[in-house]
């Protein structure tokens, strides 16, 4: 009998012993599955737009820590009967060129998409933000809250475009570029990218994401293209198609632009900045920095 419970008692030890262990290995693998991720917590505030209930989906667009983002997320009806619908975008927070910390910039914007034929002749309902990264912690912003003033910024510029009458002489031109495009339906935005505080610069990447598109170009040998620049700049010129997937590119659309380099620290290794197209039979510049 003494024998049965020693034999019991080691066995129930040997037990508890194993579980305990399985219980810190399934911590440890969890740990290690977000070692090395950077979360930006995205919130959108659905209350405040008027369109969720035909909405299908959001495309959602951004640049953080040198990464592109473009993701497409259903909405269901139970997620419309919220008040705020969370998005986590995952990324890496060790880059070629940065490792995200605080104050990189980034931005984020989501576009609620419905029927995209019906919405093909109408300014189609946008919100972007920027923030800056979080050292060690993840990221929060949040979009379409009732005080953003972005969506009614670009629709003003976009209505002033299509009745000249009622616009000054500058937003007259905008009319005209507006409806007499020659560009072959293509839209140019034209990034400058200053360094003559960091000539020391190796490598940078220019981003530009426009309408849901995002593009993005790797300067490889920045010294070589500053040896050949009279401002110690560097310039490049992105080209999107205006008849996206999302509809078209329109007068007053927003976008922006993001530099990223490891040599641009201090203060950012990621610095970003944003404009309204103006015309679409030219480019339409903007200065990263």
């Amino acid at each position: 009998m003494c024998l049965f419970v020693a034999i019991f008692f080691t066995i129930t030890i040997l037990y508890i012993s194993y579980s305990n262990h399985l219980a810190f290995a399934k911590k440890d693998d969890k740990d290690n599955d977000n070692k090395g991720q950077l979360v930006v917590k995205t919130k959108i505030h659905l209350e405040t737009i008027d369109n969720i209930d035909t909405t299908k989906f959001f495309r959602i667009t951004g640049f953080i820590n040198g990464q592109e983002v473009k993701k497409d997320i259903p909405l269901s009806q139970a997620d419309k009967t919220k008040k705020i619908l969370t998005v986590n975008l995952n990324l890496d927070s060790k880059t070629e060129l940065v490792n995200a910390k605080s104050p990189d910039e980034f931005f984020v914007c989501a576009y609620p998409v419905g029927d995209i034929k019906k919405e093909l002749n109408i300014f189609a309902k946008f919100d972007c933000n920027e923030g800056d990264l979080l050292n060690g912690q993840s990221t929060e912003i949040n979009l379409f809250k009732p005080n953003s003033l972005v969506y009614a910024k670009s629709q003003a510029v976009y209505q002033a475009s299509l009745n000249p009458m009622q616009s000054n002489n500058h937003n007259n031109q905008n009319s005209e570029s507006n409806i007499n495009s020659t560009n072959d339906g293509l839209v140019k935005i034209k990034i400058y990218a200053p360094l003559a505080d960091k000539k020391d610069t190796q490598k940078l990447k220019l981003a530009v994401p426009l309408n849901g598109q995002v593009q993005s170009q790797m300067i490889e040998d920045v010294q070589s293209e500053l040896d050949k620049s009279k401002h110690d700049t560097i310039t490049r010129t992105f080209t999107f198609d205006r008849n996206t997937d999302m509809g078209p590119i329109q007068i007053g659309d927003r976008f922006h632009t993001c530099v990223i380099g490891k040599e641009l620290y201090p203060p950012e290794g990621s610095e970003c900045e944003k404009r309204l197209i103006k015309n679409l039979d030219k480019p339409n510049p903007l200065a990263a920095r």
